[in-house]
């Protein structure tokens, strides 16, 4: 996955009138992404523990709805991996008729994300926690996928911890036969090798036609889609409000926040993605693709559907294959949904093993092994540590309490790095006699005037940084000290209060304090805290060079040298 910096965005629209070139190529894209989208659906539902049609109807209506109502131009949505863990949980506990509840939840919770504009936040969460719990996802998965690849039985199905879960299977190992594993490595062989040879047709769908072909014509005994889930709708689906349970909204409001969360963060991530490929002006809007995405979730489980979110690699399919607007999410429903529907009866014979095999290569793809790699061999030992600690949280805990720590600890770190710089430094000559923060003109002044302390306040004056500015600026009290703050854009509370602890101190030791160069964003802060009355406006000053003058040379004492900084001061 990479991650693009976000750009100024213009609102994505919908021509009136698409050209007939424009409908051509969408269309084209649209089939594509839905053809991809096909035997995903059916594996990422399988994955779940739900049957497969609810991911099929998923891809139909929630990838409608979000290409609809979205704010990208491009975004393909439906059923994805990194919901897996979180809603096959939901499954073990609540059971499969729970999911629907929570894609309401999650739905509203991700509208009401849109309306109060959280969308811009998803450009502040730590690139180590989204790489750190998009691999523990991953490996969730992967690990999730050996029974059916193997054809391992009588493992219990109730456990709900991954160790819990993975222990079990290598404890029924005994039970593998030949058949259904040669069936996984035939479509695994098949799902790696293609792509060498043939690049527009997707892997996927050559290893389940190819693979479901094979054994269903030489009758080889192996789990299918229809064994174990029974065979395919052909019909529309109706509408229904049979799924509501308003008992169960406690139980799911943790888990549909965590869905909200994570289908928003990864649909907002889509949209950059899509954005740089698309390199077109026009940008997603972050808020707009969130309601959207609270829409999709909204009407997918009146069709009996699941959590949805936008899906990077069917987006990035789409736009290879021409996408220019939205109209491509909606040809790649109606694409899935004639496929159902023509071909619903031949997906019962689909082997569980190829399906195995083909969320192994999705888990693989998603994991970005070779960039975990190279974080833990080249990033900062702290960083590294987080995502270490993410992917083993992600693992062992929960999604949600992963993505928790993974921003508290990166914000723990950024502020301890925060602390290390120095809030204030003095302003003294480097090896070459001159002073690099200033003028040559105001270096000269500056070190003609011995008597005075110069200090050049820098970065946020806030609560991480107050201890070291106070420190700084302790020396002798009595002497005047001129603090420069040109480069201070921010100012809190904390930074406030230690300000004017350093200003009564110098008082009350006969010493002076001047301020200079405040920064416009800066100086109403200063005003309406008390901070310039507290100084005087004869101690501030906007140039330093009038600072300098209004303090009389101890060895040169001048009467109406300070009458005189002030015409300075008032001309400049």
């Amino acid at each position: 996955m990479t991650l693009r910096a976000a750009l100024p965005f213009e609102r994505p629209s919908l021509p009136a009138r698409p050209s007939l070139a424009e409908l051509r190529a969408n269309a084209v894209a649209g089939m594509v992404a839905g053809i991809i989208a096909l035997p995903l659906s059916i594996a990422l539902a399988v994955a779940v523990g739900v049957p497969p049609i609810a991911g099929l109807y998923t891809a139909v209506f929630a990838g409608a709805a979000a290409a609809i109502f979205g704010g990208s131009r491009y975004n393909i949505t439906g059923p994805t991996a990194a919901l897996v863990p979180l809603l096959s949980h939901v499954v073990l506990v609540h059971g499969p008729g729970a999911l629907p509840m929570v894609a309401l939840l999650a739905g509203i919770i991700l509208v009401a994300m849109g309306v109060f504009r959280f969308g811009r936040l998803v450009r502040y969460m730590p690139g180590t926690v989204i790489v750190g719990f998009t691999a523990g996802i991953a490996l969730s998965i992967a690990f999730g996928q050996l029974n059916a690849f193997l054809g391992v039985t009588g493992t219990n199905p109730s456990l709900e911890h991954f160790h819990e879960r993975t222990l079990d299977t290598f404890g029924h190992l005994s039970t593998v036969g030949l058949t259904t594993p040669a069936v996984g490595l035939a479509s695994l062989a098949i799902l790696i090798a293609w792509p060498r040879f043939e690049r527009r047709i997707p892997p996927a769908l050559v290893a389940v036609v190819a693979v479901t072909a094979v054994t269903w014509a030489l009758g080889i005994d192996t789990a299918t889609v229809a064994s174990k889930y029974g065979d395919l709708p052909r019909e529309f689906p109706r509408p229904s409000f049979g799924f509501f349970d308003a008992a169960l909204i406690p139980d799911l409001i943790q888990p549909a926040i965590a869905v909200a969360i994570l289908g928003g963060v990864e649909s907002l991530l889509s949209a950059v993605v899509a954005d740089g490929m698309a390199g077109q002006r026009i940008r997603h809007d972050p808020d707009r693709e969130l309601r959207g995405q609270g829409i999709a979730n909204i009407v997918v489980p009146f069709f009996g559907g699941i959590p949805a979110t936008a899906a990077i690699a069917r987006t990035a399919a789409s736009i290879r294959a021409g996408a220019t607007s939205r109209l491509a999410g909606v040809f790649h429903s109606v694409t899935v949904l004639t496929l159902t529907l023509a071909l619903g009866p031949l997906a019962g014979h689909i082997p569980m093993a190829t399906l195995a095999a083909v969320l192994l290569i999705t888990a693989w793809k998603i994991a970005e092994v070779p960039e975990v790699t190279r974080l833990i061999r080249r990033a900062p030992r702290e960083d590294v540590l987080v995502l270490v600690a993410t992917i083993l949280i992600t693992l062992f805990l929960d999604l949600t309490y992963a993505i928790g720590f993974g921003v508290l600890a990166s914000t723990i770190l950024l502020v301890r790095r925060l602390v290390n710089v120095p809030a204030a430094a003095a302003m003294l000559p480097d090896a070459s006699g001159r002073i690099a923060q200033v003028s040559d003109e105001l270096s000269e002044l500056i070190k003609s005037r011995p008597d005075i302390d110069f200090f050049t306040a820098q970065g946020l004056l806030s609560f991480h940084s107050a201890a070291s500015f106070e420190y700084q600026l302790q020396g002798d009290a009595h002497r005047p000290l001129i603090l420069r703050m040109k480069d201070v854009h921010h100012i809190d509370t904390t930074g406030l209060l230690t300000l004017e602890g350093i200003i009564e101190h110098r008082k009350q030791h006969g010493g002076r304090i001047i301020l200079t160069a405040i920064q416009p964003e800066v100086r109403p802060v200063l005003e309406r805290f008390g901070i310039i009355d507290l100084l005087g406006p004869e101690n501030v000053f906007e140039h330093t060079k009038c600072a300098i003058a209004s303090i009389d040379h101890p060895d040169q004492p001048h009467p109406e040298h300070e009458q005189g900084a002030h015409r300075l001061a008032r001309a400049g």
